[in-house]
């Protein structure tokens, strides 16, 4: 890490993170070359193994040697090349290096991109030298057999749309390109947002009734009985009206007692006497004219 440190010239934490990818860029590059001419030399000495194989046996019957003598010879070609095999197979991949580098470059591109998306967050040494191991990982033989299985295992087949029924071709790409859902929190150090519940439209509601109703039923009852604000939320205030209002209509020609809406709430059996308190007031009151709720009770029949 100090080297790198050296090499960015006191940049940023980002710039030293950058430096440990391209340091591991350069020798992920030599692993690879590495197994490339590890692969040729394998094909070479198998081809020169199966050479050798068939001029001995030609020479072997030129001179007349027995056919268990020939059999034992190829045998012996045979066991070579397959330890050529087993000797190279403990270092390659099965398929080609080049082959898999190229998908080992992918990976890392998705990874530099993702850490330059949060370059602002990379701000401790510890952090650095975390990102740069897990870059290191893609290098890694476990990491890239994992990751081929799980591309392999996750591919998709379509039928490519449009030409002749003699030329029918299938589409294979891997299900990951399909679009996903997106992450509820993308960064795990974002704070969550406060959960926000739903405006009642009655705050103060008494019962199921009032909570029902909606605030424009209850500005034109406040309008009606002259409570002052005019909010159509149901509160102490259009309570006391409500049952002053009533007190009037007991009073009045109606004579029948109501229940309480400052006690109970307000309730169906009280709707009726409101709406025609509406009409005699025609809609508003006017408390130059209507004087109070209880008087307004008074007029209705």
């Amino acid at each position: 890490m100090t080297a790198l440190a050296r090499d960015t010239g006191g940049g940023t934490y980002y710039d030293l993170t950058e430096a440990g990818f391209n340091y591991i860029d350069d020798r992920c590059t030599e692993y690879f070359s590495e197994l490339f001419y590890l692969n040729r030399r394998r094909e070479a000495a198998k081809a020169g193994l199966s050479a050798f194989s068939q001029t001995t046996n030609a020479i072997l019957a030129a001179s007349g040697a027995s056919t268990l003598s020939m059999a034992a010879v190829t045998q012996a070609f045979g066991l070579a090349s397959n330890l050529t095999d087993i000797a190279a197979g403990t270092y390659l991949y099965q398929l080609p290096p080049a082959t898999t580098l190229t998908f080992v470059r992918k990976l890392q591109g998705a990874y530099r991109d993702a850490v330059a998306a949060k370059a602002s967050q990379i701000n401790s040494p510890t952090t650095s030298y975390h990102l740069i191991q897990d870059y290191l990982s893609l290098c890694l033989p476990p990491v890239i057999e994992a990751k081929l299985v799980e591309h392999v295992s996750d591919a998709a087949a379509t039928p490519v749309r449009g030409g002749s029924v003699s030329n029918i071709e299938i589409d294979v790409r891997t299900n990951s390109a399909l679009p996903r859902k997106p992450e509820i929190i993308p960064d795990v150090r974002q704070q969550a947002k406060a959960v926000v519940q739903p405006e009642k439209v009655q705050p103060y509601a008494f019962g199921y009734y009032e909570s029902r109703l909606s605030r424009e039923r209850v500005a034109r009852i406040q309008r009606s009985l002259c409570v002052s604000p005019v909010d159509g939320v149901i509160s102490g205030g259009t309570r006391a009206a409500i049952d002053d209002f009533f007190r009037g209509v007991q009073e009045g020609a109606g004579k029948r007692k109501y229940p309480s809406v400052s006690v109970g709430g307000l309730q169906s059996v009280h709707e009726n006497k409101l709406l025609q308190a509406e009409k005699v007031v025609g809609g508003t009151c006017v408390p130059s004219r209507d004087k109070s709720a209880f008087e307004i009770g008074r007029l209705v029949d």
